[in-house]
C-alpha cells in the first residue's frame, strides 16, 4: 500500500470515527506489533525488530507537492493510525551509487528505533541525516555492494539496542525540490522571505517533531545529537551556524564534510535557479514559480544537479546563504564565534576521494597530472603540484586522487574544526584509517573510502572479521556517550584527546586506536587559505 493510499485511510479513519480506526488496529500489524503511540497528526504501530522498538515511514510534514513544491515545509496532514512497518520512498532523485531513482515528491517521512518505550530515565537521542551529495540517498538506502547487497545502509536497530539511544533517521528534498533559490520564493510568504534551503528547512521540521514527540518513545527531547556523512555532514555544520536550528539539539557530529567551503550565494543561487527555469521554458512568463511547478517531476530532475543535461544546468545548487537558515558564510560566522556551543565531533577517512574515480580511466603521465590540476584548481594548480608532488605516491592517479578527496572532504572538515576550536568549543577530530577487508575494496583499490565508517557506526551489517567488529564496537561506544554526555569514551579503549588548533590532536581509527598530532597539516592549512578565497 502506498503513502497516498494510506493517507486517504487515515484522513478517512478520522471522518467515519472510531469504527474503521478499531478494525485497522484490530487488523493483524506483524509480528512484535507495539500498542499505537500518539504523535503529531495521528498515532503509530511499531513493531519489534531483535528487541528494538522499529517506527518506519512516519510523516513530519505535509507532501510537498503542487503549490507547496519549493515551499518551507507545512505542517503534517493528519493521517490516523499508521501501520509504521514500511521505509517511505525516496525523495526525487536520478540514479547515483547510493540511492534509489524516485520521483516521488511525498517523501518527508522519518524512522525511530527505540530500546525501550518506557525506561526509567530518558535515554539520548541521535538523529541522523544521510549523505549523497544532498542530491540523492534516503533513510531506506540499500547497499549495493557484495557481500551485503540489499542490506539497509542506515539499519538502527543494532546502534540503538546495543548503545541504548533513540535513533531517528529523516528524509529531505534534495536538488533542485531541496536546494532551489529562485528569489521571487522569498515574495510568497511575510513568514519566511527568503529563499533555498528547503531541504535544510525540512531537516529543522523534524528536529522540532523530534522535540516535541520523542518522549512517546523514551528518548529525551532535551540531549538530542545531530549527525550526517557526506552532504549530511555538511548540512549538520549549516545547522551549527543556524538560528532556527538553534535549542532543538545539544550534541553534534560531522563525518567527511566542513561547511567552511561549498556554500554560494543568494545571487548565485538564483542565476541557477534561472538557469532551471529558462531550460523548462518558463523563464519570462507572468508567474515563473507557477510554471515550474506545474513542470513535471522528471524535467526538473533532468534540469537539476547530476540530471541528463550533463553537467547538469543546476549542477551548483546547493546550501546557500538565504540570510535566516544560514544568514551569512558559515566560515565567517564560525569565526566571529556566532554559532551553537555545544561538544562537536568532526572527522574524515584516509582515502575519501578514491569512491569518486572508481570505474574512471586513471590518468598515467605527469603531464596529464599537472593539466588535471590546472582544469581543477586554476591559479592554485603549481602550488598544488607541490604540495603533492606525483614522485610521493604509488602513481600519478594515486596522487590526483588525493588533492581530490583533501581539497573536497578532509581539509574542509578539519578547517571547520580549527575554527570552531579556536573559541574554545569542545571539539574533537578522528581520522578513520580502516581499511574494510572486502573484495570490492582490494579490487577498485578504494582503501579507507568515503563513506566507510558508516557501516561501523551503525553496526548495519554483520563485520567482516573480528577485528572489524572491535572496530565497530567501540566506535558506537564512542558515538554514543558522546551523545549521552557530550564526551566521548569507549570502555578500556584510548582516551580521545580533544582538538584545539595549535596540537591538532585526533584519534586515528583503525585496527589499532592511536592518537595522532598535526595529521595532514601542511596540506590542510593550505586548502584553507584557499578556502578564503572562495
Amino acid at each position: 500500500m502506498d503513502y497516498a493510499t494510506r493517507r486517504r485511510i487515515g484522513r478517512t479513519a478520522l471522518c467515519l470515527g472510531t469504527t474503521l480506526a478499531l478494525a485497522m488496529q484490530a487488523a493483524p500489524a506483524g509480528a512484535g506489533a507495539t500498542p499505537a503511540i500518539d504523535v503529531t497528526g495521528g498515532q503509530v504501530v511499531g513493531h519489534s525488530n531483535d528487541g528494538v522498538q522499529e517506527f518506519l515511514g512516519i510523516p513530519f510534514a505535509a507532501p510537498p507537492v503542487g503549490p507547496l513544491r519549493f515551499r518551507p515545509p507545512a505542517p503534517v496532514e493528519p493521517f490516523g493510525l499508521l501501520d509504521a512497518a514500511d521505509y517511505s520512498g525516496s525523495c526525487p532523485q536520478v540514479e547515483a551509487i547510493i540511492g534509489t531513482p524516485s520521483e516521488n515528491e511525498d517523501c518527508l517521512y522519518l524512522n525511530v528505533w527505540s530500546p525501550d518505550l518506557s525506561p526509567e530515565e530518558p535515554r539520548p537521542v541521535m538523529v541522523w541525516i544521510h549523505g549523497g551529495g544532498n542530491v540523492s540517498g534516503s533513510t531506506g538506502d540499500l547497499i549495493p555492494f557484495p557481500p551485503y547487497e540489499g542490506q539497509r545502509f542506515y539499519d538502527a536497530s543494532n546502534l540503538a539496542g546495543q548503545r541504548n539511544v533513540v535513533v531517528v533517521s529523516l528524509n529531505y528534498r534534495l536538488g533542485v525540490f531541496g536546494f532551489f533559490g529562485h528569489a521571487d520564493l522569498a515574495d510568497e510568504s511575510l513568514d519566511h522571505p527568503y529563499a533555498g534551503n528547503q531541504g535544510l528547512l525540512d531537516q529543522v521540521a523534524a528536529l522540532v517533531w523530534v522535540r516535541d514527540n520523542i518522549a512517546s518513545f523514551g528518548g529525551d527531547p532535551a540531549n538530542v545529537t545531530i549527525f550526517g556523512e557526506s552532504a549530511g555532514s555538511w548540512d549538520v555544520c549549516a545547522h551549527m551556524v543556524s538560528p532556527l536550528s538553534s535549542g532543538l539539539f545539544h550534541r553534534a557530529i560531522s563525518q567527511s564534510g566542513g561547511c567552511s567551503v561549498g556554500v554560494q550565494t543568494a545571487e548565485d543561487a538564483d542565476v541557477s535557479a534561472n538557469a532551471i527555469a529558462a531550460a523548462l521554458g518558463c523563464d519570462g512568463v507572468a508567474d515563473e514559480l507557477a510554471c515550474l511547478r506545474a513542470v513535471p517531476v522528471a524535467d526538473l530532475l533532468a534540469a537539476g544537479p547530476a540530471g541528463e543535461a550533463s553537467p547538469g544546468i543546476g549542477a551548483n545548487l546547493g546550501i546557500s546563504i538565504d540570510g535566516r537558515m544560514v544568514p551569512d558564510h558559515p566560515r565567517d560566522m564560525f569565526d566571529a564565534g556566532d554559532f551553537e556551543r555545544v561538544p562537536y565531533i568532526l572527522g574524515a577517512n584516509s582515502d575519501e576521494g578514491t569512491l569518486f574515480f572508481a570505474g574512471s580511466e586513471p590518468i598515467e603521465t605527469e603531464e596529464e597530472y599537472q593539466a588535471e590540476l590546472l582544469t581543477r584548481f586554476g591559479d592554485f594548480a603549481e602550488e598544488v603540484a607541490l604540495l603533492y608532488p606525483s614522485d610521493d605516491f604509488d602513481s600519478v592517479q594515486d596522487a590526483l586522487v588525493r588533492v581530490v578527496g583533501d581539497a573536497s572532504l578532509v581539509c574542509s572538515t578539519f578547517d571547520v574544526a580549527k575554527r570552531v576550536a579556536a573559541h574554545k568549543n569542545r571539539t574533537y577530530v578522528y581520522n578513520f584509517a580502516r581499511v574494510p577487508p572486502l573484495p570490492f575494496v582490494s579490487l577498485l583499490d578504494l582503501g579507507a573510502f568515503h563513506g566507510a565508517e558508516i557501516a561501523y557506526v551503525f553496526g548495519s551489517v554483520e563485520a567482516p572479521t573480528p577485528t572489524d567488529n572491535s572496530i565497530g564496537v567501540r566506535m558506537r561506544e564512542y558515538w554514543s556517550r558522546f551523545a549521552e554526555n557530550g564526551k566521548p569514551k569507549a570502555t578500556k579503549a584510548l582516551g580521545w584527546p580533544k582538538f584545539n588548533a595549535k596540537s591538532q590532536k585526533v584519534l586515528r581509527i583503525n585496527a589499532e586506536f592511536n592518537k595522532l598530532a598535526g595529521f595532514r597539516r601542511a596540506q590542510c592549512e593550505f586548502w584553507s587559505t584557499v578556502y578564503e578565497t572562495l
